[in-house]
């Protein structure tokens, strides 16, 4: 790679994670996904980052997998596989939701799609990982995977997309493969907000903040408490609630959190 594939930058508690293959509209190879795992885990370890987003580089946040590398000859197909093994040894990601292997999800902290542009196939598929979505005007997103004889690759958007817009238009979306507006994206509930392109990070930055007043343990038990209610049953569910409660209710953040409202003053997070 003469550039990496995958950039990242850090401040004021935000990362920011850029797709960086404009020229391919940034479609996702097998060493980009892996860039990704190792981002993410480094992420994952950071306290000084409160809050993930995620946006494309150029005119299209992602335009799914690029098929080209199918054409790699054997020899360029085996250095790629053993540059993914030794990889994969680097970014083994804690086990840190009771959900498949969705590589956003894992991420600890509130995360925010900002799509700057087309997202279809695998990137619709991470967009609907993330916790919230901010679109870009010229957003167009669609589950294109039926149109090319296929089911969703990573199976989030089977799984997520339906508690996100409701059963039947998830369906209607994944059945058909249609690539709906950024506007239409958020009549049905898909896209939390649509502005101007020129105001998409800057709105990103503003709802990460938002998101992220809260102490960071707090934040991240909330997290684990939603993906979890995916999957636990509500017996599971009122025991993990109670274990996380009562695990907050001894950390440093919660006497400073309670100090903080009777001394009328914002709390100082310590993350412990």
């Amino acid at each position: 790679m003469s550039e990496k594939q995958v950039l990242f930058e850090k401040g004021e508690g935000i990362g920011i994670i850029t797709l960086n293959r404009p020229e391919r509209l940034n479609a996702v190879t097998p060493e980009m996904r892996m860039l990704l795992m190792e981002l993410i885990r480094d992420i994952i370890y950071d306290d000084d980052i409160k809050a993930v987003i995620l946006t494309g580089k150029g005119r299209a946040f992602c335009s799914g997998t690029d098929v080209s590398n199918l054409g790699r000859t054997p020899e360029e197909e085996a250095a790629a596989e053993e540059q993914r093994r030794q990889s994969a040894k680097r970014t083994i990601l804690p086990d840190t939701y009771p959900l498949p292997d969705w590589t956003f999800t894992r991420i600890p902290k509130p995360t925010i799609a900002a799509i700057n542009g087309p997202a279809v196939g695998m990137g619709a598929e991470w967009i609907v990982q993330c916790d919230i979505r901010i679109a870009s005007e010229n957003a167009r997103i669609g589950w294109i995977f039926p149109l090319r004889g296929l089911c969703p690759d990573y199976g989030s958007g089977p799984y997520l997309l339906p508690y996100i817009v409701g059963l039947s238009k998830a369906l209607e979306l994944m059945y058909s493969g249609e690539i709906i507006d950024a506007y239409e994206a958020e009549r049905i509930g898909l896209v939390d907000k649509v502005v101007p392109p020129e105001q998409l990070m800057s709105t990103a930055k503003e709802m990460a903040r938002k998101l992220t007043r809260g102490a960071p343990l707090a934040v991240k038990a909330v997290k684990e408490l939603v993906y979890g209610s995916l999957q636990w049953t509500p017996k599971v569910h009122h025991i993990e609630t109670r274990v996380r409660f009562r695990t907050l209710n001894q950390t440093e953040d919660c006497r400073e959190g309670i100090r903080a409202f009777l001394e009328k003053r914002a709390p100082v997070w310590r993350g412990k």
